[in-house]
């Protein structure tokens, strides 16, 4: 059985309270080009993340994607693993930015 490492949910305001720890963080990304191995998008809250990553990207992403990383300084967060979403047409516009934004608050109380 595969372990869980233990995360914590943030947004881009969220970040810098969890320097050096794991974090998990939706970023909406217009494009990030296969074999890149940066690139930044927006979080739910409208803060620009600097993703940098150990291995490239394995094809192209775009739309909703969730890092999982250690966040770093200054808005960057060192990226383990990306999971796709969505990449276009109504469900990218059906992500409900408010909840997630809500739900980061809830768990940092």
């Amino acid at each position: 059985m595969q372990s869980f490492e233990r995360r914590s949910i943030v947004n881009g305001a969220l970040l810098k309270r969890h320097v050096g720890q794991p974090i998990s963080i939706h970023l909406k990304l217009d494009r990030a080009d296969d074999v890149c191995k940066s690139f930044s998008g927006k979080s739910t809250d409208g803060v620009n993340v600097q993703v940098m990553l150990s291995n490239p990207l394995n094809g192209v992403c775009s739309g909703w994607v969730e890092v999982i990383g250690t966040a770093a300084p200054n808005g960057m967060v060192h990226g383990k693993e990306i999971i796709t979403y969505f990449n276009s047409g109504e469900k990218t516009e059906s992500f409900d930015v408010d909840g997630h934004n809500m739900l980061c608050t809830l768990l940092s109380v």
